[in-house]
């Protein structure tokens, strides 16, 4: 289990679904958590701040993909697998 949203118009049922969570698979240690009304989910920008609406972004994401990219990109290959992928 990773990276779950979950989400709830009543906060007590969150808190207590983590609490379940916590009791089942956080032995070693307390599972990690995030909530407010502005949170990063799997590279997206997830905002809230709006009533009955969400705002969903990938700009960073992207941003920090692009500025990690080599700048040479030059070059060709029969496939976009590495050689030990498989």
């Amino acid at each position: 289990m990773d990276d779950l949203k979950i989400s709830h118009v009543e906060k007590r049922v969150v808190e207590d679904i983590i609490k379940q969570l916590n009791e089942k698979f956080g032995q070693e240690s307390p599972l990690s958590t995030t909530q407010g009304k502005v949170l990063e989910y799997l590279g997206m920008m997830l905002d809230y701040t709006t009533t009955g609406k969400v705002k969903n972004s990938f700009y960073e994401y992207i941003y920090k993909m692009l500025t990690a990219m080599p700048t040479d990109m030059n070059g060709t290959a029969r496939t976009p697998a590495a050689v030990d992928s498989f």
